[in-house]
């Protein structure tokens, strides 16, 4: 059985952006792309990456999020499957950002590690962490 991930906004932004911590995750799209691993990102997260693009370069937006189809990384969308209630109950006990709370309720639903960069208000979560820095 193949390790499954779910990736959080900031990674996939440092990815793009060049930022510290983008070589793990040019890493973990790599065996996606060579079907090592499973990975996924929910459609929140996926609004926040591409607003975070859009904001310096509109142009360039959609080129960069066709490259993530192009990795393999799975769109999870936000439908009445419980996902959404479950991050708002995550949001409300931990005092999340909107988009940690869905990046931790789609890694909850689909039982994988959850990619991340610095954000410390996530390691009191019992769930498998990667940090990119």
């Amino acid at each position: 059985m193949r390790d499954c991930l779910t990736f959080d906004t900031e990674p996939i932004v440092a990815f793009f952006f060049g930022e510290p911590g983008a070589k793990p995750v040019i890493d973990l799209l790599q065996k996606i792309q060579s079907n090592d691993i499973v990975g996924y990102i929910n459609i929140l997260n996926l609004t926040e990456v591409y607003y975070a693009i859009a904001r310096r370069d509109p142009k360039v937006a959609d080129d960069k999020l066709k490259l993530l189809r192009i990795y393999g990384l799975n769109v999870v969308p936000v439908m009445d499957n419980g996902l959404w209630r479950e991050a708002a109950i995550i949001k409300n006990k931990y005092l999340l950002s909107l988009g940690d709370s869905f990046a931790v309720a789609t890694a909850q639903a689909f039982k994988t590690k959850l990619v991340v960069g610095s954000d410390k208000e996530l390691k009191n979560l019992d769930i498998p962490l990667i940090r990119i820095r």
